[in-house]
C-alpha cells in the first residue's frame, strides 16, 4: 500500500511518505531521497514487532540513520533490523512542522487520516522484506505515541509504538489483525 500525498511542501515527508519503504532505499550508503537534510546523530536504535508476513523482530537495529530540513521544519528517521531467517523489517518517521530538536518531552500520539495528512505532524510506516534492499509489505501506522524522554545530560531517548491493521498482500486492504511494533533510540547532545 502507498500513500498518495498533494500539496505538501516538506520534502522529508514525501519521501516518508510518498513511496514509504517500497521506495529505493539504501542501507549500506543510507537513507534515499533525504532532500536538503542534514545528517542527525542517533545511537541505540532497536526494533521489535511483527510486520506484515514477517514475525519476530526483536532487538537492536541493524541500520539507523535520521536527518533534519531546518527550512522546512522536518525529520525523518529509519530503523531497520535485519534478522536471520526471519529477514528485514522498518520503521520510518517522518516529521512535518516539527524538527526532532523540537519535539518537547511527553506523549505525542498521533493516527493516520488520509484526510487531514497536510495538517498531521507525525506519520510513521512500517515494512518488511527479505532483505534491507528488497522490501516488499509497505504499510502507514493506524495509531500510535511517540514518547519523548531528556535526561540531565541532554540526550533525549525516544520511545515509539504502533498499530497498524495488518495489509492483505492480495487485495491491498486492511484486515482486522493488529501487528504492533516498538522503536526506541538516542538522540545524544
Amino acid at each position: 500500500m502507498q500513500s498518495v500525498l498533494t500539496g505538501m511542501t516538506a520534502m522529508t515527508l514525501l519521501a516518508g511518505l510518498s513511496g514509504g519503504c517500497l521506495q529505493d532505499f539504501d542501507a549500506v550508503a543510507g537513507d534515499s531521497a533525504l532532500g536538503a537534510g542534514s545528517a542527525v546523530a542517533v545511537a541505540d536504535g532497536f526494533l521489535a514487532g511483527d510486520f506484515g508476513g514477517r514475525r519476530g523482530f526483536d532487538g537492536a537495529a541493524t541500520h539507523l540513520s535520521a536527518s533534519t530540513d531546518v527550512q522546512h521544519a522536518s525529520s525523518l528517521v529509519h530503523v531497520m533490523r535485519e534478522q536471520r531467517a526471519v529477514g528485514a523489517g522498518m520503521v520510518i518517521i517522518s516529521l512535518s512542522g516539527r524538527t526532532l530538536d523540537d519535539l518537547e518531552p511527553g506523549e505525542h500520539a498521533f493516527s493516520y487520516d488520509e484526510a487531514t495528512l497536510e495538517i498531521q505532524s507525525i506519520f510513521v510506516n512500517v515494512c518488511s522484506g527479505e532483505t534491507g534492499a528488497a522490501f516488499d509489505y509497505d504499510a502507514p501506522v493506524a495509531r500510535g505515541s511517540l514518547v519523548v524522554d531528556a535526561s540531565a545530560d541532554g540526550a533525549r531517548t525516544i520511545d515509539l509504538h504502533t498499530e497498524t491493521p495488518r495489509v492483505d498482500p492480495v487485495t491491498g486492504k486492511d484486515t482486522d489483525v493488529v501487528e504492533t511494533s516498538d522503536v526506541s533510540f538516542v538522540l545524544p547532545r
